[in-house]
């Protein structure tokens, strides 16, 4: 490749860079302090089995959890969906392990979407969730959690 179509390749690609659209803006620190509660309402509440800082955390009426799910008998994975209002009800006592969370990521969109990534840990199993929140109300609620889980040996 000469000198030439090099640096015609790499001017194109800069300048498509800065020319694509970017929909996300950046996000004030307390937004993201505030989605980074939301998130660890919702570990503490688990941990803790309360139930007002899972209400807090979650949406309670339209959320829901989705995990992989495999059949005793076939031995097949499935996706299995339940409710953030019946997954906040396994969570009714504190538990006697020690339980430790960690964000991995956030990723805010417009002060009204938002993504975290949370590291999740206890003695017998390590979690990994992605939470979708909504702003709702003022209110940063998780909509949606999904995660993988791996017993630890």
């Amino acid at each position: 490749m000469t000198r030439a179509k090099f640096l015609s390749a790499t001017i194109a690609i800069v300048a498509m860079l800065f020319s694509t659209p970017n929909y996300a803006e950046s996000v004030s620190g307390k937004e993201y302090q505030a989605v980074v509660e939301t998130a660890y309402n919702y570990f503490n509440g688990a941990a803790n089995g309360d139930q007002k800082l899972l209400s807090k955390a979650f949406d309670l009426e339209s959320g829901h959890v989705k995990m992989i799910s495999i059949n005793k008998e076939t031995q097949k994975e499935t996706i299995r969906s339940v409710s953030l209002k019946e997954f906040a009800g396994y969570f009714k006592t504190a538990t006697k392990d020690t339980w430790k969370a960690n964000i991995l990521s956030v990723d805010i969109v417009d002060d009204k979407m938002a993504m975290v990534k949370l590291d999740f840990d206890t003695p017998k199993n390590h979690y990994i969730d992605y939470l979708v929140m909504y702003k709702l109300d003022n209110q940063w609620r998780i909509i949606n959690k999904t995660f993988v889980a791996k017993k630890k040996t």
